[in-house]
């Protein structure tokens, strides 16, 4: 039978792990789903009231309501340009990436797989990414690429 200290236990600090490296784990998990959640809205409301208003746009020509089209086309426009200045898909992409490393961190901890002192260094290293290395919304280079997320 395992005993309450069994470091087998889902979610339990392995044997001489500091609880509150879990605990640290876990807050920026919680940070990183706050502006997962945040970004990936955004960008399903961008996406979605785009396409609804490309529709709009179809039905306003093809009922002749050119004033009506073209006042859609100017939403449409705005729409884009906030897609470009604020990449939210790419910002909730960033997001979910470090999610998934913190995880794999914290099963690392939770099976001894790391020590306390190491799993502190890699959450150091996400906290930097977390702070430095967000996408930034992009114009077009000198060059007429687009630019790139740093990360």
């Amino acid at each position: 039978m395992a005993s309450q200290h069994d470091s087998a236990v889902p979610g339990s600090p392995a044997e001489g792990v500091e609880p509150g490296v879990l605990a640290e784990i876990k807050t920026f998990e919680e940070q990183c789903q706050a502006r997962y959640r945040f970004n990936n809205a955004w960008d399903v409301v961008l996406t979605v009231g785009g396409i609804l208003v490309g529709v709009g746009v179809v039905a306003a020509g093809a009922y002749a309501v050119s004033k009506l089209a073209a006042i859609l086309g100017a939403v449409i426009t705005a729409i884009f340009s906030a897609q470009r200045a604020f990449p939210f898909g790419q910002r909730a992409q960033f997001y979910r990436s470090l999610i998934g490393q913190s995880s794999n961190l914290r099963t690392d901890v939770t099976t001894n797989l790391t020590t306390a002192e190491a799993a502190a260094t890699t959450l150091k290293s996400l906290r930097l990414d977390f702070a430095q290395q967000l996408p930034r919304g992009g114009t077009p280079g000198a060059d007429g690429q687009h630019s790139q997320p740093v990360h």
